[in-house]
């Protein structure tokens, strides 16, 4: 399935002027990642409302995505003028959002191919993006499991070599939001330390079962550098 809100490209050393593929509200809704780590704005430049002109080194990996903001472009009040440009707006901000979150999807899919796993045993990802900052501290999001299954291993990548802890939290959706006191890592959250991934095969003293119906919230204890991590638990039904 092709992507709707980003596009791919190979760097060739030399400057290149590359499409933008896919519409977006405002230019500073577009962002460039080389080999998954994001470029400040001043290190490319727009030549139309459609190019991008910009110089990665020979093989790397160019990424031109759109990152659409959660919070509303528009607000509409009692009584207020409705008008086309306010309406086209809030209706195609919920859109990019949309697509946004179905490329995330998409990503999801390609990364359970790389852990070749057998038909009773599945990956359960979760990314966090701070898009064009480091990520700071707090939970990050949530993923409801809707199967019984058992956690069998636990890897972490993130975009560049830093430090970060990240936690997470396991509890019933009665109970939602998990806290810090359903922790399910016990004193070993999973940890980089000047790197850019780890893998948890052991899980010691972990809490591995889960519910179907069990939500798990992304805690992240405290992060240095990194902007965007990818946590995957590698389980068994």
């Amino acid at each position: 399935m092709p992507y709707r809100s980003k596009v791919f490209y190979t760097g060739t050393g030399s400057e290149q002027v590359l499409s933008v593929t896919f519409p977006y509200l405002d230019i500073t809704h577009i962002h460039i990642r080389f080999d998954e780590v994001v470029q400040e704005d001043n290190t490319w430049s727009w030549v139309t409302g459609s190019t991008i002109a910009l110089t990665a080194i020979s093989g790397a990996i160019v990424e031109i995505f759109r990152s659409t903001p959660y919070e509303p472009m528009v607000t509409f009040t009692n009584s207020s003028l409705l008008n086309e440009d306010d309406q086209n707006m809030a209706a195609l901000q919920a859109i990019y959002l949309i697509e946004e979150l179905l490329d995330g999807q998409t990503i999801l899919e390609d990364i359970v191919h790389d852990f070749n796993l057998t038909d009773n045993t599945f990956a359960i990802t979760f990314i966090a993006d701070g898009v064009v900052t480091a990520l700071g501290t707090g939970i990050k999001g949530f993923l409801q499991i809707p199967f019984d299954c058992t956690i069998l291993e636990a890897h972490v990548y993130a975009d560049t070599a830093g430090s970060m802890v990240i936690d997470i939290w396991k509890d019933t959706f009665a109970n939602f939001p998990p806290t810090d006191a359903a922790s399910i890592t016990s004193e070993t959250p999973l940890t980089l330390v000047g790197n850019d991934k780890v893998k948890n095969l052991s899980l010691t003293a972990w809490i591995k079962d889960i519910t179907a119906g069990d939500i798990l919230a992304y805690n992240i204890d405290s992060c240095d550098t990194i902007q965007r991590v990818t946590i995957t638990l590698v389980v068994q039904k």
